[in-house]
């Protein structure tokens, strides 16, 4: 699924789209943290399924974010929540909407169990590149404000199944590797989770002869820009919905 830097470009991208209410703009902070919250996980111990509301594979699962208003009604009324965590769980949603769309659209018919190109790992570790492919483009999308805005969300109780703290340290953790100090950590965290070189899996990153024969030659760059623009406008809808 699309990476932190990812997801805060996509939020910076709908911030830009000037269609999301204005008192939603005027809590960037908090809107910013919501789209990466979901991914907390990493350092909360929970299960994905747990923050993110559907399986993998997807099996027809319901929208997440009709899951997660189901289990947590008390985040449904926007009207009885502060201004900051209502914009905060309009990041969260948009999240839940880019990532269960990215499952359906990109890794099950590309890379999923039921595929029969390669091996099943291999998949996974192209899969992880594609991932970090699109996350170095991203990330260098990002203003510099980028890591200060961030860190300017102050998490409060906004969430009745993450701990403030891990929120706060995932902010942290992320807006740490943005800016003119940050220093990427995606290619040695993804290498890890595989267990493999990280030398190697930079060089494939930095090698477009190699991409395009062994990644974009199954999923070509125009089939990305086709889900990148359905999440936008899907998860532009499931804001406003929400928020009127």
């Amino acid at each position: 699924m699309p990476t932190p830097f990812t997801h805060l470009a996509v939020a910076a991208e709908l911030l830009a789209g000037g269609a999301l209410p204005a008192p939603l703009r005027a809590e960037r902070p908090a809107f910013l943290l919501g789209n990466i919250a979901p991914d907390v996980q990493v350092l909360s111990q929970q299960t994905r399924e747990a923050t993110h509301f559907f399986p993998v594979p997807l099996d027809g699962a319901p929208p997440a974010e009709r899951l997660l208003f189901e289990r947590h009604p008390a985040l449904a009324p926007l009207a009885t929540l502060p201004p900051a965590q209502g914009a905060f769980v309009a990041g969260y949603l948009a999240h839940l909407v880019f990532d269960q769309l990215w499952i359906a659209r990109v890794f099950e018919p590309v890379f999923g169990p039921a595929q029969t190109w390669e091996s099943f790992r291999e998949r996974l570790y192209l899969h992880n590149v594609l991932r970090a492919y699109w996350d170095a483009l991203d990330r260098a999308r990002l203003a510099p404000a980028a890591a200060v805005d961030l860190g300017a969300a102050a998490p409060r109780g906004w969430l009745p199944f993450v701990e403030d703290r891990d929120l706060a340290a995932w902010r942290d953790l992320v807006g740490g590797q943005l800016g003119a100090a940050g220093n990427s950590r995606t290619v040695e965290v993804f290498a890890a989770r595989m267990q493999a070189d990280p030398a190697a899996f930079a060089a494939l990153l930095a090698s477009p002869e190699e991409m395009e024969r062994r990644l974009f030659g199954r999923l070509p760059l125009h089939a990305l820009d086709a889900y990148r623009a359905e999440a936008l406008t899907r998860s532009g809808e499931v804001i406003k919905s929400y928020w009127s």
